[in-house]
C-alpha cells in the first residue's frame, strides 16, 4: 500500500506530460468502446430478434426469448469481471505494455469472429454470439 501512494505522490508531483495525454486516450478508448459495446447490444437485441425468429405467418415482428435477451446480455457482465481479474493479474506478471498488444489483438479477432457468428439453427447462432461476445469483452478494460 505505501508503495502504491509513493507512485500516486510521484505523479502528483511530475509535470503534465505527452504520455499523460497519451494515457488519458488510451484508457478513454478503453472505456468508450466497452460502454458502446454494452449499450448497443440492447438494440442489436431487437434485430436479432426480427431476423432468427420472425414468424411469416404474424404480422408482429419477432423477438428474442427471454432467456436468450439474458444470455446475451448478461455474458457481458461475466467477462467483464473475469478478464479484469486475469488481465490485471498477467499485466502485473509480464508487463502492462505486452499485455496491452495481446488484448488489442485478441480484440480483433474476436470483434470479426462475433459478426460471422455461424450455425444453422437460432440457439446456435444466439450462441456462439455469446462465446465470442464473452472473449472480445474479456479483456476490453485491462487498459483501466
Amino acid at each position: 500500500m505505501a508503495n502504491q501512494l509513493g507512485v500516486l505522490n510521484a505523479l502528483d508531483a511530475v509535470k503534465t506530460q505527452w504520455y499523460h495525454f497519451t494515457t488519458i486516450v488510451i484508457v478513454g478508448m478503453g472505456f468508450f468502446t466497452d460502454a458502446y459495446d454494452l449499450f448497443s447490444i440492447s438494440l442489436i437485441t431487437k434485430l436479432l430478434g426480427r431476423i432468427y425468429y420472425s414468424d411469416e405467418l404474424s404480422k408482429k415482428p419477432g423477438t428474442l426469448p427471454p432467456h436468450i435477451v439474458v444470455a446475451v446480455i448478461g455474458v457481458a457482465f461475466c467477462r467483464t469481471l473475469a478478464g479484469q481479474l486475469f488481465f490485471g493479474w498477467l499485466g502485473d506478471k509480464l508487463g502492462r505494455k505486452r499485455v496491452y498488444g495481446l488484448t488489442l489483438m485478441l480484440m480483433v479477432i474476436f470483434s470479426i469472429a462475433s459478426g460471422l457468428s455461424f450455425e444453422k439453427s437460432p440457439d446456435g447462432v444466439m450462441a456462439t454470439l455469446c462465446f465470442f461476445r464473452f472473449w472480445l469483452g474479456f479483456h476490453m478494460l485491462q487498459s483501466l
